[in-house]
């Protein structure tokens, strides 16, 4: 762990910081890079993506505050303070969500092809995120006897799972397979509804050995909100092929021009 990666006299670059700064210019230009393909400008895409960064930023903060409210009550005056981590993804998603349909409904961008060209960015971003929360000590977890346990948590030398890698590494095969699955021939839209899915069911994976607030029984908060997401996307999928016609497998007709022969 290096929560502090340079310092240079008085200013100190934070791992956190600097990776979530990375991830942002990273994600941005690979979407940017790809707009062409859906046929959207990439000025757009890079005024979506500094709202975007910015909504999500305070939505994340805010639905950690929250989740974390019993501390926060008590130390109000940290809630500002971010170079330590404490942001919910889920949180930041929400609010991400909201900001990009307003800012497409204005410059009359469809929000579903928004979202298919944005899904693969999405996740190459939170797998260089998490390089950060590694770095931090944050977001680590459960204490381990597994040979692959690591000391990820700041200020513990207790081996534990690295679910920081864990996170980084699945996010990044999710990347690797939305990029291979973007001309998917389906509905707009459908890349990023089946980014919701696949992401939170990796999250709920990671969650099973990270140390994170429990809801009920075994079950963790981030697990339950993913759950309502898989269900919300899975039967969105369902509700839109079902009234276009599609079904699995069966993708949208070709239409075949041919030459309009006279003599």
């Amino acid at each position: 762990m290096k929560p502090i990666l340079w310092q240079i006299g008085p200013l100190q670059v934070y791992a956190y910081g600097f990776f979530l700064a990375l991830a942002f210019v990273v994600a941005t230009y690979y979407a940017a890079a790809t707009a062409k393909e859906r046929g959207i400008d990439a000025d757009h895409v890079i005024d979506l993506a500094l709202i975007a960064c910015v909504a999500s930023l305070v939505g994340a903060r805010l639905g950690f505050v929250l989740l974390e409210f019993p501390y926060y009550r008590l130390h109000p005056a940290e809630i500002i303070r971010l170079s330590e981590g404490g942001l919910s993804f889920h949180g930041g998603l929400i609010l991400g969500v909201v900001a990009g349909i307003r800012f497409c409904q204005k410059r009359r961008i469809s929000p579903w092809q928004m979202a298919d060209l944005v899904a693969p960015a999405v996740a190459l971003g939170t797998a260089i995120a998490r390089i950060g929360c590694l770095l931090n000590g944050c977001c680590y977890g459960y204490i381990t006897d597994l040979p692959i346990g690591l000391p990820v948590a700041l200020g513990d030398p207790s081996p534990r799972h690295p679910t920081q890698i864990y996170a980084s590494v699945l996010n990044l095969l999710l990347f690797i397979y939305l990029y291979r699955k973007r001309c998917h021939g389906r509905f707009d839209g459908y890349l990023g509804l089946l980014y919701l899915i696949l992401y939170s069911v990796l999250r709920s994976i990671v969650e099973i050995f990270r140390e994170s607030q429990l809801l009920f029984g075994p079950i963790k908060v981030a697990q339950a909100f993913s759950f309502l997401v898989i269900i919300g996307a899975g039967l969105t999928i369902y509700l839109v092929e079902h009234r276009l016609g599609f079904t699995h497998g069966i993708t949208r007709p070709t239409v075949v021009e041919t030459e309009d022969k006279r003599d």
